[in-house]
């Protein structure tokens, strides 16, 4: 740090006072260089994946500084990175290393899935950046799971129709690898969007779990106070579905549209299933709706049964209260 002092004083105070400022400026452009200096980190050249992609956003969010990433193979080059990241066949997260391609990998999940760069990345720094291990164990529930499965070559989930399966954050990833005629397009240039792209989605996926936390508190207190526990009647819009599943009564949920203020009455879904129900609505209100449903229920403000008899809905409370009594009342027949 360079001190400038005059050679000079007009006044007898004046060194002291050249002193503190030039040492003030010196400081402060120390601290700029410091703060600026850019996290030198390396994953693998080639097609990116997924798993190096979060795992670049995952360090990202962690460190809040600027990364110059390095895709690169180059052992002299891995030797200078402050982070080596799904390269260099080495796991040590105290030397800042993290990958699962060395041979006899077996860092595995409590139920079997396989860790890779984005789960060791996550394990490690998940916590620090969401502040909870709550929501940490959320998001690698939902998002870091299914990437380390694909990249570890686990199958999670198989396709019922030939040639049709789900469209998944994964698919979105490699999407941004150029194709074979974008000879243009810079794949450094491509990753670095990926990587963006990656840190929205776990921003809006923390926030989202923060959340459903919270969800979760309210709708035990309603729980507890409902009389007749096999219609819930929420007081918000909360996120429901995987608190309400670990219920055995539950049949019905009921909740306010904060769009349009009509009131929704949902199925509960069985266990372990996203479309059976528990309870259907009844067969002849399926696609009916305004002044056909109201003649065939005898409410007056309902609205509409969805075909797949999950979802019906009502101008008011009351009046989808009373839609999911009717049928409680033709189911338990």
């Amino acid at each position: 740090m360079g001190i400038s002092i005059t050679s000079r004083p007009i006044h007898k105070d004046w060194p002291c006072l050249f002193l503190v400022y030039n040492t003030k400026i010196d400081l402060m452009k120390y601290m700029f260089t410091f703060m600026s200096k850019k996290i030198k980190v390396a994953v693998h050249d080639g097609v990116f994946h997924p798993d190096d992609v979060f795992s670049i956003a995952i360090l990202s969010l962690y460190l809040k500084k600027p990364l110059e990433i390095f895709r690169t193979r180059d052992p002299k080059v891995l030797a200078k990175m402050d982070y080596v990241l799904d390269v260099g066949r080495s796991y040590n997260p105290d030397d800042k290393k993290f990958d699962h391609h060395q041979e006899n990998w077996n860092e595995k999940r409590q139920n079997g899935i396989p860790y890779a760069t984005s789960g060791l990345v996550w394990k490690e720094f998940g916590e620090k950046i969401t502040g909870s291990k709550d929501v940490a164990d959320r998001i690698d529930e939902k998002i870091i799971q299914t990437i380390d499965a694909e990249d570890n070559g686990v199958e999670i989930c198989k396709s019922i129709f030939e040639n049709v399966s789900p469209y998944c954050v994964s698919d979105y990833i490699f999407s941004f690898n150029p194709t074979w005629t974008e000879r243009e397009v810079k794949p450094q240039k491509s990753f670095e969007r990926a990587v963006e792209e990656a840190k929205k989605i776990l921003k809006r996926e923390i926030k989202k779990a923060e959340d459903n936390i919270l969800s979760k508190k309210k709708i035990q207190e309603i729980y507890e106070k409902t009389s007749d526990k096999r219609i819930l009647v929420l007081d918000d819009n909360y996120s429901w579905k995987k608190t309400v599943k670990d219920y055995p009564e539950p049949l019905f949920v009921i909740k306010q549209v904060k769009e349009n203020k009509n009131w929704h009455i949902n199925a509960v879904n069985i266990d372990g299933s996203r479309f059976a129900n528990r309870m259907d609505f009844p067969k002849s209100w399926a696609g009916k709706e305004d002044e056909e449903l109201e003649k065939i229920t005898g409410i007056s403000d309902a609205i509409f049964c969805h075909n797949g008899r999950f979802m019906c809905s009502a101008k008011t409370k009351e009046g989808a209260i009373e839609l999911a009594k009717l049928a409680l009342r033709d189911g338990l027949k």
